[in-house]
């Protein structure tokens, strides 16, 4: 038997290239290719979750300034349960997934884990003062 020979797809021109909605033919002639949408929805979800993360960051550093300037330990403790509950998270799964080794399962318990610490600490603070 004799190896197959598998074409340098590099070198074909561009039209050769099957299209699909979710690719896009660079000016170079290399291809970019998404999982799970147009690469335009994916970069707005993408920027989205950028945006989420540094509003939550922000108010966590409000709180805790409010907390360093005379605020009681409820403040920081709402920053924190903030914190775990919308920044690690988005932070954890962003780690989690360019991991080789961590099934999905695993990465899903972590985070939602994660939330779950957050909401209670949250709720402690919350129903704490009584």
């Amino acid at each position: 038997m004799s190896p197959k020979t598998v074409p340098n797809t590099a070198t074909l021109p561009t039209e050769s290239l099957p299209r699909t909605d979710a690719g896009v033919v660079l000016a170079d002639g290399g291809r970019v290719a998404t999982v799970g949408g147009s690469p335009t929805v994916i970069a707005l979800v993408f920027l989205s979750l950028v945006l989420a993360t540094v509003l939550s960051v922000y108010l966590a550093v409000r709180l805790y300034r409010g907390y360093r300037a005379g605020g009681g330990r409820g403040m920081l403790l709402l920053g924190v349960g903030l914190v775990l509950l919308t920044t690690v998270p988005m932070l954890l799964r962003l780690a989690l997934s360019n991991v080789g080794g961590v099934e999905t399962v695993w990465q899903e318990t972590i985070v939602t884990a994660c939330q779950l610490v957050g909401l209670v600490v949250i709720l402690g603070v919350i129903h704490g003062r009584r």
